[in-house]
């Protein structure tokens, strides 16, 4: 795992992020190398999650791209160009089933 990498998961998990899945694209997409899914407890913890990994992320000299849905905050997605990591409610991640849509990646973190 890179440090990048590290860095977004240690950030979630400090947060108490549920459901932490980490999805390896690498070869497969041409859009991310990895993509980190979890699940938040409310709108205030999927944007406290949200500002942990933008705080983590800027602190190690890495940049951002971008951030949609933080104002909703139910469904956050955090741009950092080669990891994709995707904040949600219970219910929206339920909807959507992004590990079902991505199954042929390969799952190396599942927490």
């Amino acid at each position: 795992m890179t440090g990048k990498l590290q860095t977004v998961v240690d950030a979630i998990e400090s947060k108490k992020a549920k459901d932490i899945l980490v999805l390896d694209f690498q070869g497969k997409s041409s859009l991310c190398d990895y993509a980190v899914i979890c699940t938040g407890s409310s709108n205030r913890n999927i944007q406290a999650i949200t500002d942990e990994v933008d705080k983590k992320i800027r602190e190690s000299g890495e940049i951002r791209l971008g951030i949609e849905g933080y104002n909703e905050a139910k469904w956050v997605l955090v741009d950092l160009d080669d990891i994709v990591v995707h904040i949600m409610d219970e219910e929206t991640r339920d909807f959507y089933k992004l590990e079902v849509l991505w199954n042929e990646a390969k799952e190396i973190i599942k927490r």
